[in-house]
């Protein structure tokens, strides 16, 4: 599976409660889930945010599974450390370890104040061409790691979708710009009830090849739906299903747990 799917998808599936639900917030909070592409399960994954205080460590695992396993054995780890702000998240650290097609990377991004200050990758990025949209500086002002990027608070459903998701992945800058799309039903371990459905539109903002038929595609063609469901009677929403259009065949992701425990 190419870097940037596996990124999109890790960017649309976790959750961290910020310091004005503490009361309410778990200390640990698991989301699990499933991913698959015409129908047939190519990977799983695992999220586990634990807070102490007004700081928060998140670990993820994301792996080939299914029948992608025979033709890649993609494997990432993952780990975000922060702090709960009055309004909001402020990852401070982010690391995402990578192997796929035996080859292994390493991505490592620091924030301050909610801007990067430091990315590191392990190889070296490649020299890019003259069709390469550079990531300037700007672009890396308020934004988010893949993990925390879509971290949701808000006082309704439809507010939900009333927003840009920013997100930095080391390499790429990417917008997904939400609007609401109406409520559905959903059931699974840990949760039982009414998630909002968000259509989403992707936007590539920088750390890209012009021209680039996938991402093309995701621009000007991809059908993209994110729901989200809240955790407990808080008013943070985290990402429980998910469908995103490619050029191939639409990739989805479905979460198998969705439960928190204190």
């Amino acid at each position: 599976m190419p870097k940037w799917i596996n990124t999109l998808a890790a960017s649309i599936a976790i959750l961290l409660p910020t310091n004005a639900m503490a009361l309410e917030a778990p200390k640990v909070f698991q989301a699990d889930y499933k991913l698959s592409f015409l129908g047939f399960k190519i990977a799983k994954s695992t999220f586990v945010s634990t807070f102490s205080g007004d700081t928060f460590l998140l670990n993820g695992s994301l792996k080939a599974a299914g029948l992608a396993r025979m033709f890649d054995k993609t494997v990432a780890q993952t780990k975000v450390s922060g702090r709960l702000a009055d309004e909001s998240v402020e990852p401070l650290d982010y690391e995402l370890n990578y192997v796929s097609g035996g080859k292994a990377q390493m991505t490592a991004i620091r924030f301050q104040k909610g801007d990067v200050v430091k990315t590191e990758n392990v190889p070296p990025l490649k020299k890019r061409g003259a069709n390469w949209v550079p990531v300037g500086a700007n672009d890396l002002s308020a934004v988010f790691d893949p993990l925390t990027a879509t971290m949701i608070r808000a006082n309704s459903p439809r507010e939900v979708c009333n927003r840009t998701i920013r997100a930095y992945d080391g390499e790429m800058r990417v917008d997904l710009k939400l609007r609401y799309a109406g409520m559905k039903p959903f059931s699974t371990k840990g949760f039982k009830g009414d998630a909002v459905r968000c259509k989403a539109k992707f936007e590539p903002v920088a750390g890209y090849r012009q021209g680039r038929r996938a991402l093309d595609f995701m621009k000007h063609k991809s059908r993209m739906e994110i729901a989200f469901a809240p955790v407990g009677s808080s008013n943070i929403y985290a990402p429980i299903t998910a469908s995103i259009g490619t050029q191939v065949g639409t990739l989805r992701l479905y979460a198998t747990r969705f439960a928190a425990s204190n």
